[in-house]
């Protein structure tokens, strides 16, 4: 999405505290399959917050896979009444489970699921939300990588804290086979570690889940939910590693591969994202004839593709005119049987047919 001028609210690295839990293994027979992505996510986000780009200090961020028992987990938490912290941040993986009236519960080893069952053999996410309500935190962040973690939202214990949710309310939390990491975590690392070239300085979480409810759809994965509280949308979460980049070469392919992936969410049903990928490819080709020269070939083809993109969201007038435009460029310095070029005037010849 475009760039943010708003300044991101980077949490102090000594004043910030995080507790990473996953739930690899389960002991009850016929219950729930192990998971062991959700150990080897919250290896590697710790090791993405606390490394290079990260903005947190290792002392200040504890790891617990396979808690055996709710104090297992809540006990990692900053003690109530303790020092003034800038973010704490909480974050699952493994598998949700329901309790009684749908209840949210965060799945232990010896989780049994079902409803009778669930919230005494399972952490209900009710008691961590009221664990953090007693943390003195200017911003308290939870990211639920589960089944079912939208329903994190309908717990009244979680209306003063930043939730991003792998999946609604109804859906299952996806770990590819064969994948190292689960679906949801997997995508958010890329995402921390590629960077957005059009972004800001920090990845705020805004802006985390803006590419994340692109991107997760875009490899048949469920979209993402969040809520934010007060200004906590605005919170960084690590240094964006592709900051600068927007008008380099590398950065426009990215910016263009993203767009992509907003045009085909709109081709599939989504009008909104139609408009937002013309916009995107609008910005683009913009870039790349100030940097590369209005006929340079890769300007051209992002040129084509913002004339499509435009049609797509309903403006086939404009589309034909940008089309017009950009085959007229095109012919000063295609060579013969130019594939490109061929092609530019086939969307030219197909949207001028849809002018009423």
């Amino acid at each position: 999405m475009p760039a943010t001028t708003w300044p991101p609210l980077v949490p102090g690295r000594l004043c910030s505290a995080a507790v990473l839990v996953g739930t690899a293994t389960h002991v009850v027979p016929g219950t729930l399959p192990p998971l062991p992505q959700a150990e080897a996510s919250v290896a590697a986000l710790a090791a993405r917050l606390t490394g290079p780009l990260g903005l947190l200090d290792p002392s200040a961020v504890h790891c617990r896979i396979d808690p055996q028992v709710p104090a297992d987990v809540l006990r990692l938490l900053p003690a109530p009444g303790g020092a003034a912290l800038d973010l704490c941040l909480f974050y699952f993986a493994g598998h949700g489970v329901l309790g009684e009236d749908q209840r949210l519960c965060l799945a232990l080893p010896g989780s049994v699921d079902d409803e009778r069952s669930a919230e005494r053999t399972s952490l209900p996410v009710a008691a961590v939300f009221q664990a953090m309500r007693q943390i003195r935190a200017e911003h308290k962040v939870a990211i639920l990588d589960c089944c079912f973690s939208g329903r994190a939202l309908d717990a009244p214990a979680a209306a003063d804290i930043h939730l991003l949710t792998a999946v609604g309310r109804t859906r299952k939390a996806l770990s590819p086979e064969g994948q190292e990491l689960t679906g949801f975590t997997g995508a958010l690392l890329r995402l921390l570690a590629e960077g957005v070239p059009d972004g800001p300085e920090h990845l705020d979480l805004t802006t985390v889940y803006r590419h994340l409810a692109v991107t997760l759809p875009g490899a048949r994965l469920p979209a993402p939910l969040q809520r934010a509280f007060g200004a906590s949308g605005d919170l960084a979460v690590a240094r964006n590693p592709a900051h600068g980049t927007s008008r380099t070469r590398q950065g426009l392919l990215a910016r263009a591969r993203f767009a992509e992936q907003v045009k085909a969410l709109g081709l599939a049903g989504r009008p909104r994202r139609s408009v937002q990928a013309a916009l995107l490819f609008e910005g683009i080709a913009s870039d790349a004839v100030r940097e590369l020269g209005p006929t340079h070939y890769e300007t051209l083809l992002y040129r084509h593709v913002h004339a499509s993109a435009t049609g797509e969201s309903g403006n086939p007038r404009q589309a034909c005119a940008l089309l017009e435009r950009t085959v007229a460029d095109w012919e000063t310095v295609a060579p013969a049987g130019d594939t490109g070029l061929e092609a530019a005037r086939a969307s030219r010849d197909h949207w001028r047919s849809r002018i009423a």
